[in-house]
């Protein structure tokens, strides 16, 4: 499974349509990538929004902001909060803007006019209640906002325990700015974070991107968000390969000259000899895919092909489980991938509910979750399965029968290992 801009709702406001996560994790953002931002407000000044974002007006006083990740999950900072770090001292000169991650008040903060807190995966929003009751606790004057994916997904929850009603949109000043990288929050960065478009043209049963990005744009700013001091670029595109300005972006990335990753992966089904002779001609380093259904088979291995005749570069490709697909296909699809020298970087696919519960799909069941889980702890990098054709057999067998035997095994010595 990219960061949409912050969004900010006032109590009372209509929710609208809006919802929805990055492409490549199926309802949740991937590890290798990140969310989308909503921003609600608690509180009932009802003076106008771009007025009250914060108090984000010209003070004569020096005010204080606190940002909020209440858990840290992923590789990457939450970009949304990033880019309202720079709309707040945009707005407000001489403002002190603090990062937290988790419920602490950080050194210099004594009495902060907002605070954000931003939300990721919907089993974690039992912390973002804590961090809004927390900060609320701490600084009851301050006004007191919660957003991101997670509350997107879920808004009637964030309703039930905070009194919002959301409102979800984007704030179009805060996606015009840069993000403040000056805030990594706890995070080492080496690559700027960007999107050349927002929303896909697909609309992928399993995705929730055209719930959250119903309109398929283009961005021609997007530059702007290239802090010259970091080696190297991600685009959290949905689909980048369907923008009209594919050509025009190709030219600005080359004239920058950074290594660039498009995390959320390149559409197979639009990469052909012409997109894969342009990309070439650029520092992209992984090139990475998808391979969700079975029937995407012939245009995941076309593009695959034409990535290894024009690029030297590793090739990752993100296979969706748990969904309506079957242990035996999935088994076909990264056996299909170890064979032709690519990375199958399994994607489960996870209901969006508030809690840490799993829920098997139609054909999948705990036991078989857990062991591919494990396997990919335990046996490969970064939850990638290696291109190395002895390894993937002796772990995961020859066959789909073989495969689903092996995952028992190991899902009954997991069991044995807790008992002792």
């Amino acid at each position: 499974m990219y960061f949409a801009p912050p969004v900010l709702l006032k109590r009372g406001e209509n929710r609208q349509a809006g919802r929805g996560v990055c492409r490549r994790n199926p309802i949740h953002a991937s590890i290798e990538g990140t969310p989308s931002f909503v921003f609600f407000r608690i509180g009932n000044n009802l003076q106008p929004l771009m007025q009250r974002i914060g108090h984000i007006k010209m003070a004569k006083t020096n005010k204080q902001f606190i940002l909020v990740e209440p858990v840290a999950r992923t590789t990457y900072p939450p970009l949304g909060l990033m880019k309202i770090a720079t709309l707040l001292k945009q707005r407000e000169k001489n403002c002190g803007v603090f990062a937290a991650v988790g419920n602490e008040v950080p050194q210099g903060v004594s009495q902060p006019s907002a605070i954000y807190i931003t939300s990721l995966f919907t089993w974690d929003l039992k912390h973002v209640i804590k961090s809004v009751l927390f900060y609320a606790d701490k600084f009851p004057r301050a006004e007191v906002f919660v957003g991101g994916i997670a509350a997107s997904l879920l808004p009637d929850y964030i309703e039930k325990h905070t009194g919002i009603n959301p409102h979800i949109g984007l704030i179009k000043e805060a996606e015009a700015c840069a993000p403040d990288y000056s805030f990594s929050f706890r995070r080492k960065l080496d690559a700027s974070i960007t999107f050349a478009s927002r929303g896909c043209p697909r609309k992928c049963r399993f995705c929730s991107v055209k719930l959250h990005e119903p309109e398929f744009i283009v961005k021609e700013d997007w530059q702007r968000d290239i802090s010259e001091h970091l080696p190297k670029i991600i685009f959290w595109d949905n689909n980048w390969l369907a923008s009209p300005n594919f050509l025009k972006d190709c030219n600005k990335i080359r004239r920058i000259g950074k290594t660039v990753d498009f995390n959320q992966g390149l559409d197979a089904r639009l990469y052909d000899e012409s997109v894969a002779k342009h990309l070439s001609s650029l520092r992209i380093d992984p090139i990475r895919f998808a391979f969700d259904e079975v029937r995407s088979e012939t245009r995941v291995l076309r593009a695959i092909a034409l990535s290894k005749k024009y690029a030297k570069t590793e090739i990752r490709v993100y296979v969706l489980y748990n969904y309506m697909d079957t242990p035996e296909d999935f088994y076909y699809r990264i056996s299909l991938l170890n064979r032709h020298g690519a990375l199958a970087f399994p994607m489960e696919y996870r209901k969006a509910i508030p809690s840490q519960t799993k829920f098997p799909g139609p054909n999948w069941n705990t036991a078989l979750l857990r062991a591919l889980k494990l396997s990919l702890i335990f046996y490969y990098r970064k939850g990638m399965i290696t291109k190395s054709k002895e390894s993937f057999q002796s772990i995961y067998g020859k066959t789909a029968k073989q495969f689903i035997t092996k995952l028992y095994e190991i899902y009954e010595y997991d069991k044995k290992l807790k008992r002792l």
